[in-house]
């Protein structure tokens, strides 16, 4: 009895006082339910939020390693088809796995604009600065060596100064892993305000404490109907009972700027209860009315459930 007062007086009050979800039912969550629901769509014009409550039949520790490590290529259904983890900052052969392959059909959209760039053209649809694009130019005859140096630029910078290192790109340099973190935060003010401790740690912010373990990341993955390289970092700030958890996808090749989610896991009952607040940056345009930004909103919930489903079944299996 005084076990599940503790439980009621911490971590499930704490949750129904930080999240805004209409409904939070432990018994419920603990049977497999996963809450997802859109969030306001904020001052924030790039900028889409959801947030999530589910139950893990595994313990704090379990799972808090298993999302800072997870592989979701066994998958199918999340359409990521390589990924590659690194140490921070990253080896010098840390992303030499990365292979653009003409004979995998969805790869020849990332190819093809590569040839372009080494053609003279602009590229506007690829996220590089002028430098990059230069580089990209000079090294179009081996794409997959040259996407793996850019992508080894920027987790250098993010290892050596923080977001805020990475560089920015666009015509006007707007857009830039520092301004999107930023910005996308806005959405959510109080969640902002309560995952402070890991949204300031290193290395996602140069000048905080580091964070107990940070993981850097590569994945190739299906988007439009064609590859995108992502490029991410994983940090978590650990605990006893109360772990804290970041995972940026701060460099995207194409198609939309940056997915930011945050977790927070309290140790409930024997399992895992969890707060994950999710965002994503994307160029939305102003003259649709926010319908595109609608349109998003519904398909990052399906695959956000369909994440968290995959995750659950690779965590609970272990026990």
């Amino acid at each position: 009895m005084l076990a599940a007062a503790s439980v009621l007086g911490g971590p499930l009050e704490e949750f129904r006082s930080l999240a805004q979800l209409s409904s939070i039912d432990l018994a419920a969550l603990k049977h497999g339910q996963v809450v997802v629901e859109r969030r306001p769509n904020g001052d924030f014009p790039r900028g889409v939020s959801l947030e999530s409550g589910y139950f893990l039949h595994a313990p704090i520790g379990v799972v808090g390693e298993a999302l800072l490590h997870w592989n979701p290529l066994p998958h199918k259904e999340l359409e990521i088809h390589h990924y590659g983890e690194f140490s921070m900052p990253p080896a010098a052969d840390a992303l030499k796995a990365i292979r653009l392959d003409p004979a995998f059909p969805e790869d020849n959209w990332l190819l093809n604009r590569t040839a372009e760039v080494g053609h003279g053209s602009a590229a506007p649809d690829l996220h590089l600065t002028a430098q990059e694009t230069e580089f990209l130019r000079q090294k179009s005859t081996n794409p997959s060596a040259a996407w793996q140096q850019i992508l080894h630029g920027r987790a250098e910078a993010l290892a050596r100064g923080g977001l805020s290192a990475v560089a920015p790109y666009g015509g006007d340099n707007s857009i830039s892993p520092g301004s999107e973190f930023r910005g996308l935060l806005t959405l959510a003010p109080k969640a902002a305000k309560h995952f402070q401790s890991i949204i300031k740690a290193q290395p996602i912010h140069s000048n905080g404490a580091p964070a107990s373990e940070a993981v850097g990341y590569w994945e190739m993955a299906k988007l439009r109907g064609h590859t995108t390289l992502q490029l991410g970092i994983f940090a978590a700030q650990k605990g006893d009972s109360s772990w804290q958890l970041v995972n940026c996808v701060y460099y995207p090749s194409d198609t939309y700027f940056m997915a930011l989610d945050l977790f927070q896991l309290w140790s409930v009952d024997g399992g895992t209860l969890v707060w994950q607040v999710g965002f994503v940056s994307a160029p939305f345009r102003s003259y649709l009315g926010g319908a595109d930004r609608y349109i998003a909103g519904k398909q990052m919930i399906q695959e956000t459930i369909d994440t968290i489903k995959a995750f659950r079944v690779d965590v609970e299996k272990r026990r």
